[in-house]
């Protein structure tokens, strides 16, 4: 076998053992995915929570988090998914007026290059 012929092949064994996929590059006009209720949530009691436990990482004010997150009452949470649902709608407009947009741009493109 031609040493060529042995490098091609480590390298697409290697790709293999990998097992990563290149990632498509988000666009950055795109609206932002809406945030969920625990995350409103964690917005709100993530600085309490460091204050409370200054000495814990990152991961365990995550913990804390969803241990109270779990505790609250079922109409505290539903202040936070109201706030989700808001959100989501905001999300689903921006997402029209985006693809919109992105629409017409398109069209554009398609009669500068049948002008042309």
């Amino acid at each position: 076998m031609p040493k060529e012929a042995k490098v091609k092949e480590a390298k697409a064994s290697k790709k293999a053992a990998t097992g990563r996929k290149t990632r498509a590059k988000k666009d950055p006009n795109a609206p932002k995915k809406p945030l969920s209720a625990f995350f409103f949530f964690s917005q709100e009691n993530r600085a309490r929570i460091k204050e409370e436990n200054p000495d814990a990482t990152f991961g365990q004010i995550g913990k804390l988090l969803g241990q109270e997150w779990k505790e609250i009452s079922p109409s505290d949470k539903q202040l936070y998914e109201k706030k989700a649902e808001q959100d989501k709608i905001r999300y689903e407009k921006d997402l029209r007026a985006y693809q919109a947009g992105e629409a017409a741009a398109a069209d554009e493109e398609e009669e500068d290059d049948e002008s042309e």
